[in-house]
C-alpha cells in the first residue's frame, strides 16, 4: 500500500468534492423534476375536472360548467362578485407547492396578474360575466390547432392560468 501524498489527498479530496456537488445537482433536479411533475398533475386534475365527458377532450360547454362551478367555490361570501381574497383563497394546489418549493412570492404575484387580466374593468371584484369572457378568451389560446376543443396537452402547455403558475414556480422552463 502507497502512502499518502499532498497530491493523492488533494485528488481524492476533488474527488469527493465534485461527487458531492454532482449528487446534490442529481438531487436539485430530482427536485425540480417533482415540482414539474407535481405542477403537471395538478394541471391535470384541473382538467379532467373540466372534461365533463371523460373523452381527453374540452370544450366552451365544459368550460362553462367548469367556471360556474369554480366562481361558485369562489365566491366565499357568496355575494355575486369575487375579491382577489376570495380568488386566492381558492386554490387546487398550487399554493401549496409554491410553499414548498420557496416560491410563494412568485405564485402571490403571479395569481394577482391573473386576477388583474380577468377583472376586465379593474375594479377588484371579479364578476361572472368577467370571468366568463377572460375563460372563454383563455380557451381560444390554449387550443393551437383551432378546432374549438382543448386537449389536456394543449390546456397544460397553452391555457393562461396553467402558464402563469408554471411561470411562477419553475422559472427555468
Amino acid at each position: 500500500m502507497k502512502p499518502k501524498t499532498a497530491m493523492t489527498t488533494t485528488v481524492t479530496l476533488t474527488t469527493l468534492c465534485a461527487a458531492t456537488v454532482l449528487s446534490l445537482a442529481a438531487a436539485a433536479e430530482e427536485a425540480g423534476d417533482m415540482t414539474g411533475r407535481e405542477g403537471r398533475q395538478i394541471g391535470v386534475t384541473i382538467f379532467e375536472t373540466m372534461d365533463v365527458g371523460g373523452d381527453g377532450l374540452a370544450h366552451m360547454g365544459d368550460l362553462e360548467v367548469f367556471r360556474g362551478l369554480v366562481f361558485t367555490g369562489m365566491d366565499g361570501d357568496e355575494n355575486g362578485t369575487v375579491s382577489y381574497t376570495e380568488f386566492s383563497s381558492w386554490d387546487p394546489g398550487f399554493a401549496y407547492l409554491a410553499e414548498k418549493t420557496d416560491r410563494a412570492d412568485a405564485y402571490t404575484t403571479a395569481s394577482k396578474i391573473v386576477f388583474a387580466f380577468w377583472d376586465r374593468n379593474g375594479d377588484g371584484d371579479l364578476t361572472e360575466r368577467e370571468m366568463r369572457r377572460a375563460m372563454n378568451d383563455d380557451f381560444r389560446r390554449a387550443d393551437i390547432d383551432d378546432d374549438a376543443l382543448l386537449t389536456k396537452a394543449e390546456f397544460i402547455a397553452g391555457f393562461p392560468i396553467m402558464l402563469a403558475m408554471r411561470a411562477a414556480l419553475r422559472p427555468d422552463l
